[in-house]
């Protein structure tokens, strides 16, 4: 096992037939890709938090409906949403606001169409959360 182990570094370090070249490493220049240019203004950590929460409780919603929960009310998700609209970005505003219809429309239980239905009005804050408040955490 090991005269395998020596054959490979005697070819690895270009020994034999006179030469005496070792390694050389070369950085290769690879394709540089330019720092992103925000497009939009990044809201504080606060706003996202709360366009999170209110986006999350939204689509836990379904999940929700799925068993036996007497208890669970669509309505109630979508009141407590709807007194985090104030504090929204203007642009989110329609989504939630169709959101909230939706689920008060639905009464006691979601069909899979409404589900799909909520999960296409939310598609723009899941973009907007992505674009603007996907940034990675520092490393600690």
């Amino acid at each position: 096992m090991l005269a395998p182990a020596v054959l490979c570094l005697l070819a690895v370090a270009g020994c034999g037939a006179g030469q005496q070249q070792g390694f050389v490493l070369e950085s290769v220049p690879g394709p540089t890709t330019p720092a992103p240019v925000p497009t939009e203004e990044s809201p504080g950590p606060e706003t996202c938090f709360d366009v999170a929460g209110a986006y999350t409780s939204l689509m836990l919603v379904p999940l929700s409906t799925d068993g036996p929960h007497p208890g669970f009310d669509p309505g109630r998700a979508a009141d407590s949403v709807q007194e985090l609209a104030p504090g929204m970005p203007a642009d989110l505003r329609p989504a939630f606001d169709s959101a909230v219809a939706d689920l008060r429309a639905a009464g006691d239980s979601l069909q899979p169409v409404e589900v799909a239905d909520l999960q296409r009005t939310l598609a723009p804050v899941d973009d907007w959360l992505q674009r603007r408040c996907g940034e990675s955490a520092p490393a600690h």
